[in-house]
């Protein structure tokens, strides 16, 4: 006996794929649900993100793999979108994006148990990496340096997971 494909059935029917609405979108995109709306899956964005971070996932909807990079909110996937699927912040000057890390998404940042520094062995490659400085260490008895992320300052960039020996850093969308 046949699975049942939902998704041919609803791209059958003139619907869009039911997405996993868990998937990082690239920056300052609008509402999950929104977004599958209105993006027409053109890959414009993906073709031309300079840090190569955006792919096709599920659905063939935009998503971004911090394993390949780091986000510069450089916005040129907000600049070439026709559709609508972004938000952004209008500059004074026409023609200029305003771009706003801090309103770029809603991301969780953490750290796994698998860190090397939680487990005694010297590594600081994420706060290294990190420009806003969101990631600190702090120094415990014993000599093992605990890794802390300040996630006021944290933009969700991304630096501080492909960087990571140990893939020890996790980011996942909250919104």
């Amino acid at each position: 006996m046949e699975n049942t494909n939902l998704n041919r059935r609803l791209f059958l029917r003139g619907k869009p794929p039911k997405v996993e609405s868990n998937a990082i979108r690239p920056p300052w995109s609008i509402e999950a649900s929104q977004f599958v709306e209105q993006c027409e899956r053109c890959d414009k964005c993906i073709d031309v993100c300079p840090e190569k971070i955006l792919f096709r996932g599920e659905g063939g909807y935009p998503e971004v793999d911090f394993k390949r990079g780091e986000c510069t909110f450089c916005a040129k996937c907000v600049e070439v979108c026709e559709a609508n699927a972004f938000h952004y912040f209008e500059s004074k000057k026409p023609h200029e994006i305003c771009s706003v890390a801090d309103e770029a998404w809603h991301l969780n940042v953490s750290i796994k148990p698998s860190c090397l520094s939680l487990n005694a062995i010297v590594c600081r490659s994420c706060g290294d990496n990190c420009d806003e400085q969101a990631i600190r260490f702090r120094l415990q008895v014993g000599g093992i340096s605990i890794p802390e992320i300040d996630h006021d300052n944290c933009t969700g960039c991304g630096a501080c997971l492909s960087v990571c020996p140990e893939q020890s850093v996790s980011i996942q969308n909250t919104a």
